[in-house]
């Protein structure tokens, strides 16, 4: 039921987008707004309302050591083996482990995982210190002169209004206070727009797209960059998880986390350096569609097991 809701809305959006009912602007308009206000009033308004425990858990480490493990492999793959510059490496690296924990991350864990606070920590980790470090370095490999160190690692996170939304939950949360219910009710009436809007984004996004064009993309960078982050990501996902103890529903999530398609937000950071731009669009595109079937089969084997 959970994926069938999903795969509904999301139906909605590309039946909008091919008809044009929206206008040509309407998803880099929805999409603005579902990532500047609607994701982080939903952030705010379930980490105020969840345990600190929940967030700052196994899931965590679980979370961050295998996107850095299989990031790290695929850097090399296409470094040393595929003889790709450090840069593109980079690129490649994100789009191999960096998870779409926003725009599709939300959705499936509020329908399939029945739990909204598991993606908190991929977000957080993804903004905060995944992000700000892979940007450093192609600072560094780009721009030789500037190295914009302390706008990286220290200001980018913190002009983000996702991870402010999430600290500021976090705070809340540690402290004695509740939110006033004149601030709470429209941060969550906010919040409920989040899903329905990231999906239909999503799949206005799926409307008009063309990918794999020959002589536009290295298809087998494509390929490679999908088969990790589909694939080898949630393996490693599961097997650390299980390395850790973690079992049944926990178990679960941290595969299904591992498995998430690229996020959009590698496209962005190809943009900004100009660098694989078009391997970077085609991976998340690729890597999305993959990632459904590859989803359900995730949650009918650790799902039945669990």
């Amino acid at each position: 039921m959970g994926f069938t809701v999903v795969f509904i809305v999301i139906g909605v959006g590309v039946v909008l987008g091919r008809r044009g009912t929206l206008g040509k602007d309407a998803q880099r308009s929805l999409g603005l707004f579902v990532y500047y206000v609607a994701t982080p009033a939903l952030l705010f308004d379930r980490v105020t309302k969840a345990e600190v425990s929940q967030i700052f858990s196994l899931n965590l480490v679980v979370i961050a050591m295998s996107a850095l493990v299989v990031g790290f492999a695929f850097f090399c793959v296409m470094k040393f083996f595929m003889k790709r510059s450090a840069a593109v490496s980079i690129i490649g690296m994100l789009a191999a482990s960096y998870a779409n924990a926003g725009n599709l991350g939300i959705p499936l864990a509020a329908y399939i995982l029945d739990d909204f606070t598991v993606v908190v920590p991929v977000i957080l980790f993804q903004v905060a210190f995944y992000a700000p470090v892979t940007m450093t370095m192609m600072d560094l490999l780009t721009n030789k002169q500037s190295t914009n160190l302390l706008r990286n690692l220290v200001v980018t996170p913190l002009t983000n209004t996702m991870v402010l939304a999430a600290i500021a939950g976090i705070a809340i949360s540690l402290s004695p206070f509740s939110v006033p219910v004149v601030i709470e009710q429209p941060i969550s009436m906010l919040a409920n727009a989040s899903v329905p809007l990231a999906l239909v984004v999503f799949g206005l996004s799926l409307s008009h797209s063309r990918i794999l064009e020959k002589g536009q993309v290295a298809r087998r960078d494509v390929f490679m960059a999908v088969a990790f982050k589909n694939f080898i990501h949630p393996l490693v996902a599961a097997a650390m998880a299980w390395s850790l103890g973690m079992e049944g529903s926990a178990l679960l999530a941290a595969t299904i986390l591992g498995a998430l398609p690229t996020a959009q937000n590698v496209y962005t950071y190809a943009l900004r350096f100009r660098t694989a731009e078009v391997m970077a669009r085609d991976t998340g595109v690729v890597s999305t569609l993959i990632s459904f079937p590859v989803l359900v089969a995730i949650s009918l084997i650790l799902g039945g097991a669990g």
